[in-house]
């Protein structure tokens, strides 16, 4: 929430006094110690853009003395950023002043925060800081208007968080700190045996995809210096281990993989979830970077739990809360990372307080709905054959182009009928639970509580086919959960469930271009 400077007031009592203090009217700087993280930071900034080029120049003996003075301006802009930044903090009022040549003055009232992030990168852990990240829920789509200090001394962190969120003792560590330590229950650990659902994840194999493209442009000389580049180049030319369709990607899968590895690592290693005095919910991970969040109980308002096609094969799920002013992952904190169903599903019953939502059984969307899915499929995949065979029959593309869309054939049915049997949805002691999607399928318990209003969608497939998409909007972690393909006779009970007397005047305008379709 942003707001014009506010007039002088006096300090907060409490508020910690030091060096970095202004007396006279309470604003203080952040911690001198970011003079030596803002600095470095900024120049990670660059890296991506000064290097490449640099080394892009070298290939064609030009110097690029300019990638100097980029790294120079960015090392003054760090220092600028701590000088042109203060913080207050009064009774019931935090508030944050930053910037230069656009001067933003962001206050939060304590009574509207939804969640504190705690986070301590490796620097920042070095040198005892912590940032401190305030969620209001607020949907706010400048960045600017975040109230995050970064960085604050560990002890200044953690009391300003126990201030915000009120009750609890400070947890120290949430990777070391037990239940007596914590004043709270550990509900999870992290496990060793997680790690076997770390290889199946994109982030470890698009860059890789991509440095094989450019090993092939103008860029090859500059990919070819990175260790990545390196193996990938290696792999290209090593005819001795086989034909270059087979090594190439055997190189992508295993650097993705130990990729994915360490991703994995460094962000779960170390998970501990904790369940606080006062009923809150604190997430902590994360092995180098530390992050801890903690949610107000009253501002979860479900869970949902994610499977992807790889990650179910082997019986695993992540959960995650649908929280309101949580802003870093649009799906919610991850309450369980990939880890094993049951793992998941037992979590999911402790904070919904009932077991029941999250293991019930639901209700299908029946056979009108697996038609619409068959048939989507399959139009898709003979659209595609034949946009390849009109492009492969001049010339323009080799025939073996169409051929292998065509030979998708086998895998275009079972895929379009696991996304039939993923659809369900049912009401479960207050929770409205909806499912649907086959390569990642999502299962959302949300509270009736949270729900404040309906969307309903029907394209011209679904008015001849009898189904309405219903879509469940709330303030809380995607904002919109739907039921996909809903049958409409089944739409007034679903919706009088949740919430009674609503949808009931618009019902008569959904129910009939269902049946003036047919």
């Amino acid at each position: 929430m942003s707001a014009p400077d506010a007039p002088p007031a006096g300090s907060a009592a409490g508020t910690p006094t030091g060096p970095s203090a202004d007396a006279d009217d309470g604003w203080r700087r952040l911690t001198p110690l970011m003079l030596l993280v803002h600095p470095v930071r900024e120049v990670i900034k660059v890296v991506p853009l000064v290097v490449p080029a640099y080394l892009f120049g070298r290939s064609f003996g030009h110097h690029n003395n300019w990638a100097f003075v980029v790294t120079g301006l960015a090392v003054g802009a760090g220092l600028l950023r701590w000088w042109t930044t203060r913080y207050r903090v009064r009774p019931g009022l935090v508030e944050l002043r930053h910037g230069l040549l656009v001067r933003r003055h962001v206050a939060v009232p304590a009574d509207r925060v939804r969640t504190v992030d705690l986070h301590a990168a490796a620097t920042h852990r070095l040198l005892g800081l912590m940032t401190v990240t305030v969620g209001t829920g607020e949907a706010a789509a400048r960045r600017g208007d975040r109230l995050k200090l970064d960085a604050l001394r560990r002890p200044e962190a953690l009391a300003l968080r126990e201030q915000l969120l009120g009750g609890g003792a400070a947890v120290e560590d949430a990777a070391t700190a037990g239940p007596a330590r914590a004043g709270g229950t550990v509900l999870l650990r992290f496990s060793p045996g997680w790690l076997r659902y770390a290889p199946f994840a994109l982030t470890g194999f698009l860059p890789l995809v991509l440095m094989g493209l450019a090993l092939i442009g103008p860029l090859a000389g500059a990919v070819e210096q990175t260790p990545i580049g390196s193996l990938l180049e290696w792999a290209l030319h090593q005819d001795g281990l086989g034909p270059r369709a087979v090594r190439v990607p055997a190189a992508v899968l295993l650097a993705g993989t130990v990729i994915n590895l360490l991703t994995f690592v460094e962000r779960t290693a170390g998970f501990v979830l904790t369940r606080r005095p006062g009923g809150a919910l604190e997430i902590g991970h994360g092995l180098v970077n530390r992050r801890a969040v903690a949610l107000e109980r009253s501002r979860v308002h479900g869970v949902e739990l994610s499977e992807s096609l790889p990650v179910r094969l082997l019986g695993g799920a992540r959960c995650t809360a649908v929280s309101t002013g949580a802003h870093r992952e649009r799906g919610g904190p991850a309450l369980v990372p990939a880890a094993p169903l049951p793992t998941a599903l037992a979590v999911a019953g402790q904070v919904l307080g009932s077991d029941g939502p999250a293991r019930a059984g639901l209700t299908g969307h029946g056979p009108r709905a697996r038609t619409r899915r068959l048939t989507r499929a399959l139009a898709g995949w003979a659209l595609g054959v034949g946009l390849f065979a009109a492009a492969a029959a001049p010339g323009r593309l080799p025939w073996w182009c169409a051929l292998g869309w065509a030979a998708l054939l086998p895998l275009t049915v079972p895929l379009a009928l696991d996304r039939y049997r993923s659809l369900g949805h049912a009401v479960v002691d207050g929770f409205l639970v909806v499912r649907h999607g086959s390569l990642v399928r999502r299962r959302a318990v949300l509270a009736g509580g949270g729900v404040i209003g309906w969307n309903l969608r029907t394209s011209w497939g679904q008015r001849r086919a009898g189904l309405v998409t219903l879509t469940a909007t709330t303030a809380a972690g995607r904002k919109a959960y739907r039921a996909a393909d809903l049958p409409v006779e089944l739409l007034p009970e679903l919706a009088e469930q949740v919430l009674p007397g609503l949808l009931e005047p618009f019902l008569v305008d959904a129910e009939l271009p269902a049946q003036r379709g047919k």
